[in-house]
């Protein structure tokens, strides 16, 4: 008797639409295993997270908001784009560098700073 074949399954596929779908949702998640830096709160309220690419990849530095923190190396004069979580109704993150200031609500997410102060912070509070 012929052996009954069955159609094979596309596990894969199915992992990658859901992937693929989640990105243009813009559904984020805590940086990738690849990216250097300290971004170990991700979600938790009074934090903020600066990345040295655009949509919140590369390297990150995370800072409690309201705490004067000099970047380092690793970010300092790089950072692309911003994501927070507030602490409380009005808190404000503000990132400072070559003379400028980029103020941005608490709970704001900016996949790409303004072309203005892209890769110009080297401090954040």
């Amino acid at each position: 008797m012929p052996a009954i074949l069955r159609k094979p399954r596309l596990k894969a596929g199915i992992v990658a639409a859901v992937t693929t779908a989640a990105g243009v949702l813009g559904v984020a998640a805590a940086p990738g295993a690849q990216a250097a830096g300290n971004c170990t709160h991700y979600g938790q309220a009074g934090y903020a997270q600066v990345f040295t690419d655009y949509n919140y990849s590369g390297d990150c530095w995370e800072f409690p908001i309201g705490t004067w923190t000099v970047f380092p190396v690793l970010v300092n004069h790089k950072v692309s784009s911003l994501r927070s979580w507030a602490s409380y109704s009005g808190q404000v993150v503000h990132l400072s560098g070559d003379g400028l200031t980029f103020d941005a609500g608490a709970g704001e997410w900016w996949p790409n700073l303004p072309g203005w102060f892209n890769d110009r912070a080297n401090a954040g509070y």
